[in-house]
């Protein structure tokens, strides 16, 4: 197996990243994680768009074009020959001792490995998912930093449940520890707005459907009618129990079914 580092393609097993980079000290880098379709990363340029959003956030430098990046990826996955593949790219700011406002020399990790997808029946069937009342600081970056996260998910593994969706002091439901929620109430489709981040998969949605953003309270998730969530490894996926409590009548509804079906045509 090999990845690409600093622009270089090496085994994985000779790639090494200094003890001083930002990165495994502070969580001060940025990243992306898509799939590849037919081959081909699918809304590269979506995810490359907002890899450059987030490094312009936290002032850390991205050297590369855009297709120097794509290029990279390319041989990569080539290189590591897999049919199909889940790829992340990783910018941190470097070793640049304990200095957060400048970024001289980053650190490029990109990751090309055989693409797992889950089991066909979750789409079939659906999942049940839990809440759990945490924040992530600037959700709206991208970074490694994911503590929040983690302990979702932690908490998600513990309860055997597929998911863990995030709710903060206010009680708005905000997102999943690794995907954008969304619920369907009389047919109309509905997302969080604010403090989350935005997803390539969620923005994708919301281009092709009529879907409102707008705060989503605990209620509004308990007495919605569908339920599903979104990332880019796994689409969407239908969620019919949360917290142990049925969603609508506990089966996958009529719109669930239309947006893993228009993902579908895609992957």
């Amino acid at each position: 197996m090999f990845v690409c580092l600093n622009g270089k393609i090496v085994s994985k097993k000779a790639a090494n990243i200094s003890v001083c980079d930002h990165g495994f000290l502070y969580g001060d880098a940025i990243y992306e994680t898509m799939r590849t379709t037919r081959g081909k990363p699918w809304l590269l340029n979506e995810h490359l768009r907002r890899l450059r959003q987030s490094a312009q956030t936290l002032g850390i430098r991205v050297p590369w074009t855009n297709a120097q990046l794509k290029t990279l990826v390319s041989r990569l996955k080539k290189k590591n020959g897999n049919k199909e593949s889940r790829i992340r790219i990783t910018v941190s700011r470097g070793c640049n001792d304990f200095d957060f406002s400048t970024c001289k020399k980053p650190t490029l990790l990109i990751e090309a490995n055989k693409l797992k997808l889950p089991l066909r029946k979750i789409y079939i069937e659906g999942v049940s998912a839990i809440t759990y009342k945490i924040e992530r600081p600037t959700p709206e970056i991208k970074s490694n930093s994911m503590l929040p996260s983690i302990m979702a998910m932690r908490e998600s593994k513990k309860k055997k449940v597929f998911e863990a969706f995030m709710v903060d002091h206010k009680g708005n439901v905000t997102e999943g520890s690794t995907s954008n929620i969304f619920i369907v109430k009389k047919s109309e489709i509905i997302t969080p707005k604010d403090e989350i981040l935005k997803g390539t998969v969620r923005n994708f949605i919301i281009k092709k459907t009529t879907t409102k953003e707008a705060n989503i309270l605990l209620k509004n998730l308990y007495e919605a009618d569908e339920v599903f969530l979104t990332s880019s490894i796994k689409s969407a996926v239908p969620v019919v129990k949360i917290d142990g409590k049925k969603i609508g009548n506990g089966k996958v509804g009529p719109v669930t079914k239309s947006i893993i079906n228009l993902l579908k045509a895609c992957n």
